[in-house]
Parts: C-alpha cells; sequence; structure tokens
C-alpha cells in the first residue's frame, strides 16, 4: 500500500493553517520547498527507499502502511531482525517511519511505550558495532595506491590529488564531492578549505580546516591537488599560490568522461568510494575492507599512532561526539603501544 508524496498537501494545510486567504500554485510550491528542506536531499533518498520496503511489506499482508499500528511495526522490526537485519538498519526504518508520519500529520506509532521497549531489547540483542567497517588506510597504503598513478594522465590525476587530499583533510566522502576551488584559499603553510555544509553543520554555518603541504613530492596533497588543476588548464594550489583565491572555479573532484575529459558535475560519495576501491586493487590491496571513509579514518588513527593529540585531531576531523573519536580511532590505534601486557614479564 503506497501513499503519494506528502510536501504538497502538507504545504497546502501549513498554508490554510496561516490564513483564510486563498495561495495560488506558486506560493505553494515555495511552501513545499521550505518543508522539504527539512531533512537533507541524501538523507531523503534513503528514507524513501526505506519507506518503500515498509509499503511493500504492507501491501503483501494487506495491511495499512500509513497510518502504521504498533504492533505492525513490532512483527516488521522483529522479523527482519530475525532475518539478519542490524540494529542500525532496523534504527533506520524506524526514523523512516516516524517521518512519513510527521508529514502526514498524523502520532508517531514509534512513541507507543512497548514499541519503544522492543527497539531497546532489539538493541541490546543484536548490538551497534559496524559489521564490517571501513578499513582505516595506513600512510604505506596510501604511498602504494598513488605510485602507480600517472600524474600526466587526467583520471589517475584526478584520483590520485582525491586519495591524497581526502587523507589529508580527512573529509567526509560527502564533504570531498561537494568541494569547489571557490572553497579553497591558499595560505603560506597550506590551504584553508571552507566546507560549507557537513553532517554535524547541516544548516551551513560553515567551517574551516587547514591542509599542510606535505613534506615528500610524492605524497604532497596539495602538490597533487595543483598538477591536478594545472591538467585541467585551471590554474593552481601550489607553493606559488600563497595568497588569495586560485583561478579555479567549479567542482575540485569531477566525475570523467569514458576519454577523461571532466564533466561539470561532481563526483558522489559512491563514486569516491568506487575510485578509492579501484585504486587500491590495482595496487594488491583488494583484500581489505576500503571504502571511501577509509580516507578520514585513516587520517585519524595515523595521526593519533604518531602522537597527535585528542584536541587537534577533533579540530581536523570536526567529530560532534569527542567520545567516537576516542573509542573507533585513538584507543584502537594505541592499543598495543600502551598495553600493559608487556609490562607482566611473559
Amino acid at each position: 500500500m503506497t501513499t503519494p508524496d506528502p510536501v504538497l498537501p502538507q504545504a497546502a494545510r501549513a498554508a490554510s493553517a496561516a490564513s483564510a486567504f486563498t495561495f495560488d500554485p506558486l506560493e505553494l510550491a515555495r511552501i513545499a520547498a521550505a518543508l522539504e528542506a527539512d531533512v537533507a536531499p541524501s538523507t531523503r533518498k534513503v528514507y524513501n527507499s526505506v519507506w518503500h520496503q515498509w509499503t511493500r511489506w504492507c501491501d503483501q499482508r494487506g495491511i495499512p502502511a500509513l497510518p502504521a499500528s504498533p504492533e505492525s511495526i513490532a512483527v516488521y522490526l522483529t522479523e527482519r531482525a530475525a532475518a539478519g537485519a542490524r540494529w542500525g538498519t532496523l534504527r533506520l526504518a524506524c526514523s523512516a517511519i516516524a517521518y512519513e508520519h510527521r508529514c502526514a500529520d498524523l502520532p508517531n506509532p514509534m512513541n507507543d511505550p512497548t514499541l519503544r521497549r522492543i527497539q531497546r531489547g532489539l538493541c541490546r540483542t543484536l548490538g551497534t558495532a559496524a559489521v564490517r567497517p571501513a578499513h582505516p588506510l595506513t600512510m604505506e597504503e596510501v604511498r602504494r595506491i598513488v605510485a602507480g598513478l600517472d600524474p600526466t594522465q587526467l583520471a589517475p590525476a584526478r584520483d590520485r590529488a582525491l586519495i591524497l587530499f581526502g587523507y589529508a583533510s580527512a573529509l567526509r566522502s560527502s564533504e570531498l564531492a561537494a568541494l569547489r576551488y571557490e572553497d579553497l584559499t591558499p595560505e603560506t603553510d597550506g590551504l584553508l578549505v571552507t566546507i560549507r555544509r557537513s553532517k554535524t553543520d547541516p544548516y551551513g554555518h560553515g567551517q574551516v580546516i587547514g591542509v599542510a603541504y606535505g613534506t615528500h613530492p610524492q605524497t604532497d596533497p596539495i602538490g597533487a591537488l595543483a598538477t591536478w588543476t594545472r591538467l585541467r588548464g585551471l590554474g593552481g594550489f601550489g607553493r606559488a599560490d600563497r595568497r588569495g583565491r586560485g583561478t579555479g572555479h567549479g567542482w575540485v573532484f569531477p566525475q570523467l568522461t569514458s576519454s577523461g575529459a571532466p564533466l561539470n558535475r561532481p563526483l558522489s560519495p559512491t563514486g569516491i568510494s568506487r575510485a578509492l576501491q579501484r585504486r587500491a586493487a590495482d595496487a594488491g590491496l583488494g583484500h581489505l575492507q576500503i571504502s571511501g571513509h577509509s580516507l578520514r579514518a585513516g587520517h585519524a588513527t595515523t595521526a593519533a599512532s604518531n602522537g597527535a593529540s585528542l584536541d587537534r585531531i577533533a579540530a581536523q576531523t570536526r567529530h560532534r561526539q569527542i567520545t567516537t573519536l576516542l573509542e573507533h580511532y585513538v584507543r584502537p590505534a594505541q592499543a598495543l603501544s600502551r598495553s600493559t601486557s608487556r609490562d607482566l614479564g611473559l
């Protein structure tokens, strides 16, 4: 049992609640656009996919998907858990169902006390740890990957810059995908990177991080970015471009045609993961669980292993929860060096 897009009806309800006047289609469209911006486009896309799974399940049983009863949701969640779904998948289903009910101005069934107890029970039973976490790339592995990339060819030069700059900046894949040349400001010691919007900054206040010049030409992230940019005929961001914004404009890491020509649209986060996986496989690292997050995770764990303080790593990665950074990156990186097992005389 499927439901129509709730945004336009919700816009009409919002308009009628605000005034007794009649609103024209353009005004309703503006209200609908504001309502649609309530969540990020990527979140809306995921919610739509999860919601369709729920509605198909309801269709097969002849029960309403909207409004949903707490009992039907309980059956759905426990059935999916028995089929092997992880807690993260089930939690996402709960969020999508709650969101669709909010859009339809219906009571949220997820607030049912018994259903909340079932959610807590599933969380405890299934656990919250990732089943296959992304492998954090080491510096040696990064060197191995980029060593085989020809900086005089467009596609290898783009991927070389993507990998080195992604590793040095610790940006999320979505942030790398959205990066534009207008966001890069050359300074004496490196580049200032303006992140217009991010997971921890959904309202676009903007965040700024720094990327320093590398000490080795083969792995200098700004040198790789300058090479890629000049190869495109857009100027550069090398040591010669020390002050003011660079001459490039548009997407830093665009999609390429089959012949290697840049397109006027950015790589997607999935595209970034695939490019990294392809280059890692070419370097003989295809057995590792590599994704776009491997660059950011590798930055954090390598910096921690090399003695960088927690506050410096947190300033670079912009983690909202320091405990996440500590438990997932810093402590695993330092586990062997700090193990007291070496002090037992075994």
